[in-house]
């Protein structure tokens, strides 16, 4: 009997050892928060055809601010699906049906306004970002501007002549952000907005040869510059001790993303490189072949521009984390999505800053018919996805593990 009860004691142990060293795998419950109707209304998106119809997607204190860049109209939602105002402007053909259309300038009151529509005029609205205090930062082009050659700006070529415009949560216009802050000379292209946790802008740029990453605090003061220059990214001393380059052998960074974030008490950013290896003749520098290294989050130091940490990002033996998606960097942990290839979802990793994988989750529409739209990660720990379907857009939400 001693023994028998001595066996089930040692069992258990083996048990609760196995179980503790497991990563959590879990079919995630989806919830469908609201639909947006198709549209050139205060409750609607219209997605027909155009050059330019992104659809920027932005989260914050239980806000949804959603811009949509080809009608120039930008719908701020509460997370019932209730419009709460709308900056659109009248000239791309949106207007409001259910919001008061009021004008806003430098000497209406500070009060709030309530539900509300007002007029601005866009050149070029993309993209988009709000922070806690629902600040609304809309990254326009200062105008029209032509180049020498009688064309528009491209995205690489011509002056820069993009600002960060900026509107408080009654809708009112402050002053527009430029590479100094306030009022400053304009960006070269913008490729995205971040806000982090405590409220500092990102400004991520790209010029012909390098990325730029311009911070400015909550008010709009420039705090610091990082730039990234396309020809000397980082390569983590793990790979280069592994593969050494040599005649016929370089290694080749490809930077993925760029996400900055606030880690105790301190501004990063964090990079998702894909790393491979070229090997080329070295007589007539023909590709011969090109393998995959592996995808790597490299965290940075915002402000100098330093290494902090570097790991690659494997899930298992046969991973090499080129596929996995960075989609968000929160409390010292890395969000990563693996998509999947028959239905609109796939498989989310979560990783700690050792590289260890600390959670699993599985996301899938329910609806088969759904088409990505847009997609972010709330301050709330929610991965929030904005789905086209025949009838109407939908927004999808998933809580995320320990986050």
């Amino acid at each position: 009997m001693k023994r028998r009860c001595t066996r089930t004691l040692l069992l258990l142990g083996v048990l609760l050892v196995l179980a503790s060293c497991k990563v959590s795998s879990d079919e995630a419950k989806t919830h469908a928060l609201f639909d947006i109707g198709y549209g050139k209304t205060d409750f609607t998106l219209d997605l027909s055809a155009s050059e330019k119809n992104n659809i920027g997607l932005s989260i914050n204190k239980g806000i949804f601010h959603i811009l949509s860049r080809g009608e120039a109209k930008i719908l701020s939602i509460s997370s019932y699906g209730q419009t709460l105002a709308m900056w659109y402007d009248p000239a791309r053909g949106s207007a409001p049906m259910i919001l008061k259309d009021v004008k806003i300038d430098a000497g209406s009151s500070k009060e709030d306004m309530g539900r509300f529509a007002t007029q601005v005029s866009f050149v070029d609205p993309w993209p988009m970002a709000a922070d806690s205090r629902q600040t609304l930062y809309v990254a326009d082009r200062k105008s029209n501007q032509v180049s020498a050659n009688g064309t528009e700006n491209s995205a690489y070529g011509a002056e820069p002549d993009r600002i960060v415009r900026r509107f408080d949560a009654n809708g009112k216009e402050l002053g527009p952000l430029g590479q100094e802050g306030i009022a400053g000379s304009p960006f070269p292209e913008i490729m995205r907005l971040e806000i982090t946790e405590n409220d500092t802008l990102a400004v991520i740029c790209a010029s012909e040869t390098e990325t730029l990453v311009y911070f400015y605090d909550r008010n709009g003061v420039f705090l610091h510059l990082l730039k990234l220059k396309d020809n000397t990214l980082p390569i983590p001393a793990q790979i280069l001790k592994k593969n050494p380059e040599g005649k016929g052998l370089r290694i080749i960074p490809s930077l993925e993303s760029i996400i900055p974030a606030y880690v105790a008490g301190k501004t990063e950013v964090i990079l998702k490189i894909n790393y491979y290896l070229e090997n080329y003749d070295v007589g007539t520098g023909v590709t011969l072949s090109i393998d995959q290294l592996g995808g790597w989050i490299l965290q940075i130091d915002a402000s100098a521009g330093s290494i902090l940490n570097a790991f690659p990002l494997q899930s298992g033996m046969s991973e090499t984390g080129v596929n996995l998606q960075l989609v968000a960097a929160k409390k010292d942990s890395f969000l990563t999505i693996r998509w999947a290839d028959q239905y609109l979802g796939g498989d989310l990793l979560k990783f700690d800053s050792s590289g260890k994988v600390t959670g699993k989750l599985s996301i899938r529409c329910p609806d088969e018919a759904a088409a990505f739209v847009a997609m972010t990660v709330g301050d709330d720990g929610y991965l929030y996805l904005l789905a086209s379907l025949p009838s109407a857009l939908r927004m999808y939400a998933w809580k995320i593990p320990g986050m």
